[in-house]
């Protein structure tokens, strides 16, 4: 089975094709006010690429979020609408998963994923590995940088595991804080923390795994992941 994959929940856009076997065509670009433009032409190049036609798909699975409100919307219109049309199922992908899932972290097994939310504000979650299998350890939250520090802190003590495994963009986005905010102990994972994306080519994994276990969806009931509603601060807030 062939399974389309996209994500445009952060600054960037990425769209594979899995091709079963190890066969994955995969590309990455930027994305952000351009991901809604960008997205169906990039599928379409990638179709080329991988010499195959748009009825072959089997299955759509997307970057549901939490992540950027306007790329959220964009990669679910656009795997709604296609699979509408091809008559085949959706899998939304949670975004930290796939941040969890990424190539660049294959060996890891318990991974906490923070994001840069905007307005101050970081989503993050803790992702473990077993059997093969990303799962969520506890809800997705938001919150900001010192307010989840603190969390941490309660949750993992004074000083994390070395098992433990930091990802995501908002370690960058946040590090001052989230250094002055965290445990002394925590600093050598603060050091050894990645930036790493969402890629389509994990969540087209992560699909094909939900796919398997039947968690696929009709594409009607395809919605985001948002966790925070608010999407802009007022103008006495800004």
């Amino acid at each position: 089975m062939h399974v389309l994959a996209f994500d445009s929940s952060t600054e960037w856009l990425s769209v594979a094709l899995d091709l079963g076997q190890g066969r994955v065509v995969a590309r990455t670009e930027p994305g952000g006010a351009r991901a809604s433009q960008r997205l169906l032409p990039l599928v379409q190049e990638l179709l080329a690429e991988a010499g195959i036609a748009l009825r072959e798909i089997g299955l759509i699975g997307f970057g549901a979020g939490p992540g950027a409100f306007t790329g959220l919307r964009a990669a679910c219109a656009a795997a709604q609408g296609l699979a509408f049309g091809l008559g085949v199922a959706v899998v939304p992908v949670h975004t930290l998963l796939a941040v969890a899932a990424s190539a660049e972290l294959s060996n890891a097994a318990d991974v906490l994923v923070a994001n840069d939310a905007r307005m101050g504000e970081l989503y993050w979650a803790r992702c473990v590995r077993a059997d093969a299998t990303w799962r969520l350890q506890g809800a997705a939250r938001v919150d900001a940088p010192a307010a989840a520090a603190a969390a941490w802190s309660l949750e993992l003590g004074a000083a994390p595991a070395s098992t433990l495994t930091l990802c995501g963009n908002a370690w960058d986005a946040h590090r001052a804080t989230l250094a002055a905010s965290l445990p002394a102990g925590w600093a050598p994972a603060l050091a050894a923390a990645r930036t790493v994306a969402p890629s389509a080519a994990a969540v087209a994994a992560l699909a094909r795994a939900a796919h398997a276990r039947g968690e696929a969806l009709p594409a009607a009931m395809a919605q985001p992941v948002y966790v925070r509603n608010k999407v802009a601060l007022t103008t006495v807030e800004r």
